[in-house]
């Protein structure tokens, strides 16, 4: 969660400008004095704000020297906010679609037929009982139980390693699909496709760990064809919804797939 106030708004304004690349990496932010006179903020918000720059990765302090920006490779790639500072057009959206796609390819197929073998029976209920709260909620309250379902077949693995990934899928989904809801394009905002969720809840809650696993591929097959839609005409991204830009993952309340899901 960000700090409040004006020391929130620098946060935002210089974490926006290094990740959209007015400062490139191995640059140097104006000075503290120049700085703050610039965004209309005290030495002391900015201060803070360059503290939690710093703890995103995104810059480093030098005494004497000031403080200049990292690599984008030392940027923490799960951090809430980095990951909505980068949706800033068309392009920014569709790699991210495309990536997330593809680090889910890698992982929920495996984990879903994992699950179907592994999970107890009080698991199995749970993710048939998300699955049918996709089904019975409208696509924004649709989300929260969508990215529940993916995070309770994780934990039905009974797989540490994969239950360690849950914090940081549960940010990437929430993260996509809350962008995703604010696309116009029909076939490119967010739908929750309860059918789909039914039939990989059913597999797994049925202990059919091969079915399990070619739903998962095909959901997140899909999410890389919308990538590519995406990619292959930006005017699929201009209509944003009335409720403004992509916000930071820090305002969004609810958790929360999509027919890319």
């Amino acid at each position: 969660m960000l700090p409040s106030g004006a020391t929130r708004e620098t946060v935002q304004t210089i974490g926006r400008a290094i990740v959209g690349g007015t400062y490139p990496a191995g640059s140097r932010l104006p000075f503290e004095d120049e700085l703050a006179a610039e965004l209309g903020v005290g030495r002391n918000s900015l201060r803070e704000a360059v503290k939690v720059l710093a703890g995103k990765g995104l810059v480093r302090t030098a005494r004497r020297y000031g403080t200049f920006v990292t690599d984008a490779a030392m940027w923490n790639a799960f951090d809430p906010d980095v990951l909505a500072w980068r949706l800033a057009d068309s392009a920014s959206h569709a790699r991210f679609k495309r990536e997330v796609a593809d680090l889910r390819a890698m992982i929920e197929p495996g984990a879903a037929a994992l699950a179907a073998e592994a999970a107890t029976p009080e698991e199995r209920a749970r993710i048939l009982k998300l699955a049918e709260a996709i089904d019975a909620a409208d696509p924004a309250a649709a989300i929260g139980a969508d990215v529940d379902l993916h995070l309770a077949i994780l934990a039905a693995t009974h797989n540490s390693l994969l239950q360690g990934f849950s914090r940081s899928l549960d940010v990437l989904l929430r993260t996509l699909f809350d962008a995703d809801l604010r696309l116009m394009a029909e076939g490119q905002r967010y739908d929750p496709n309860p059918a789909v969720h039914l039939a990989l809840a059913s597999a797994v809650a049925g202990g059919r760990a091969e079915e399990a696993r070619f739903i998962a591929m095909a959901i997140t097959a899909r999410g890389r064809q919308t990538a590519d839609a995406l990619d292959a005409d930006p005017a699929l991204w201009i209509g944003r919804a009335a409720d403004g830009p992509v916000r930071s993952t820090a305002d969004i309340t609810s958790p929360t797939e999509t027919d890319h899901a």
